[in-house]
């Protein structure tokens, strides 16, 4: 079945050292499994689903499952993870009084609920199953072991801000009491200031490194057009100064395509942006894969760091709406072209508004 590569694929990106395979009908799952006497062999269970295209998302909760409760030690004495009924698999029926390695299973259940699966979305999942991944899978699942856990972080931190979030989220769905310990929790998370390029040094990076066959032009599109850097590998420049690139930070739904625009417009053909050359081309929203595009953006990144004295690619996209504001663009404009709402665009960019906004006065006051 053509389904069963990307779903063993999936389980093999979250570290499941199981497979599940097509036997005549049915599904089922294989790999060292733990037996009675307390040894392992290669051994082959059924999944009780159909050989299907609908089951895929079914077989992969279940080998997810099977697999907590190996790490768990909970099988093979406590059978497999899902009950038996007149001959029919069914899910265990929901209880506060589960594992976490069980409510795990729930939460990823629930998680795809009403999404598109594509490769954004499942890095999205993975991002919020590592923070439950560090609570232990045998543990039941209680308010005290994630305020526990949470506290373990450090006060302030993002780590402390993301297990929050993520623990509260799963003690919703497990009906847990007392949500409001993990607010209490909850410290608020302020970034380390970036400390980001001037004009003029990204013009004699762009000088130096556009000739780099892999990277020169992803470089400039990037500085050029402030997207983000997965975005750039959908980069389409036109003749009039702007250019058609994807969004592709939408919560579980596919990638749409914004207008972006060129910024100062004369670097354009200065640097031959009409010329597109990138690794990982992507024409449309179907062939946008976020693992490529990360693995590349990682590889990308290291690079650039060495161009300039430690200089991130998001770095780039700052220094874009930087300069917006300094030309005097209107926030609303800006903050749709960069892709995000005006929310995020002034709690992310006010400081540099405000900096704006004062020299614009002060212009103004010195004209009179």
């Amino acid at each position: 079945m053509d389904a069963l590569a990307p779903l063993n694929e999936s389980l093999k990106r979250r570290g499941v050292r199981l497979t599940v395979e097509r036997v005549k009908n049915g599904l089922y799952v294989r790999g060292m499994l733990p037996q009675p006497d307390g040894s392992r062999k290669q051994d082959r269970k059924s999944l009780g689903l159909k050989a299907v295209d609908a089951s895929m998302l079914e077989a992969e909760t279940r080998a997810i499952a099977l697999a907590s409760a190996i790490n768990a030690g909970t099988y093979p004495a406590s059978g497999l993870p899902w009950a038996q009924v007149t001959g029919c698999l069914v899910a265990q029926p929901a209880s506060t009084a589960r594992t976490v390695a069980e409510w795990t299973v729930e939460f990823e259940r629930d998680f795809w609920q009403g999404k598109v699966r594509n490769s954004a979305a499942e890095s999205t999942l993975n991002r919020l199953l590592n923070e439950i991944q560090r609570l232990p899978a045998g543990a039941t699942l209680t308010m005290d072991l994630l305020v526990a856990e949470a506290g373990r972080t450090a006060a302030g931190s993002r780590s402390r801000l993301e297990s929050c979030k993520v623990y509260k989220r799963l003690a919703k769905l497990g009906g847990l009491q007392g949500l409001e310990r993990l607010d209490n929790l909850r410290t608020t998370y302020e970034p380390a200031e970036r400390n980001l390029p001037t004009d003029e040094q990204l013009l004699a990076l762009l000088e130096r490194t556009r000739s780099h066959q892999k990277y020169g032009w992803l470089t400039a599109a990037l500085v050029v057009y402030g997207c983000r850097p997965a975005e750039a590998y959908s980069l389409q420049p036109a003749a009039d100064g702007t250019a058609r690139v994807l969004t592709v930070k939408r919560k579980g739904k596919l990638p749409t395509w914004r207008t972006a625009m060129a910024l100062p417009s004369e670097w354009v053909e200065r640097f031959d942006l009409a010329t597109v050359a990138t690794p990982l081309a992507v024409r449309a929203p179907s062939e946008y894969d976020s693992h490529a595009a990360k693995r590349l953006s990682q590889a990308w990144g290291k690079w650039l760091k060495r161009q300039l004295d430690g200089l991130q690619l998001y770095s780039c996209r700052h220094a874009w709406a930087v300069r917006s504001s300094r030309v005097g663009l209107n926030a609303s404009l800006a903050a749709k072209t960069l892709g995000h709402s005006l929310t995020v665009h002034h709690d992310t960019y006010h400081r540099w508004l405000e900096q704006a906004d004062v020299a614009a006065a002060a212009a103004a006051l010195a004209k009179t």
